[in-house]
């Protein structure tokens, strides 16, 4: 860990020393079943969406597609990107602030925001974990004094209580 910063430092810091870049794109045409293909080739969660002219429109996220799906099998190829986008994109300008960040994942209910230039082409992407990392890199944890986890946090489910094959 690294030496203790402060709240106000760590909201003031700048979003583009912690978002994920370059910025992985689809077009918004594109159908649903190419951003899945994405998706799952890259590994990632979370795709920033492009018109045409390369300019932000919002960010698709895997949740978004599982759902269209969900209501309707077809919708793979059905149905593009840009029809399962929010009314609202969640952006921020390049030189927005990791506070600026939290605030629009929690206005808006999203956990990822494309970072965008001035001319509004992505330059890269913030998401949730991104945020939990820094937050964990840079916020003590409490002492084992303070909260004792293992009565705080409980495993549930089948498997609960059982010893796991390492």
């Amino acid at each position: 860990m690294s030496s203790h910063v402060t709240h106000q430092d760590l909201v003031a810091r700048a979003a583009t020393g912690i978002m994920s870049s370059p910025a992985i794109a689809i077009l918004g045409s594109a159908r649903l079943g190419s951003a899945l293909t994405a998706l799952t080739r890259t590994g990632l969660r979370h795709l920033v969406v492009v018109d045409e002219r390369s300019r932000c429109v919002g960010v698709i996220a895997d949740r978004a597609i599982a759902a269209a799906w969900a209501a309707d099998p077809a919708a793979l190829e059905c149905v593009t990107v840009a029809g399962v986008l929010e009314a609202r994109p969640a952006v921020v300008g390049a030189d927005a602030s990791v506070g600026e960040v939290a605030r629009v994942m929690h206005t808006d209910g999203v956990d990822a925001v494309a970072v965008i230039d001035r001319g509004g082409r992505p330059v890269g992407l913030v998401t949730g974990g991104d945020l939990i990392a820094l937050m964990a890199h840079h916020i003590p944890v409490a002492d084992d004094a303070e909260e004792d986890l293992s009565q705080a946090v409980r495993d549930f489910g089948p498997y609960a209580g059982a010893e796991r094959d390492g």
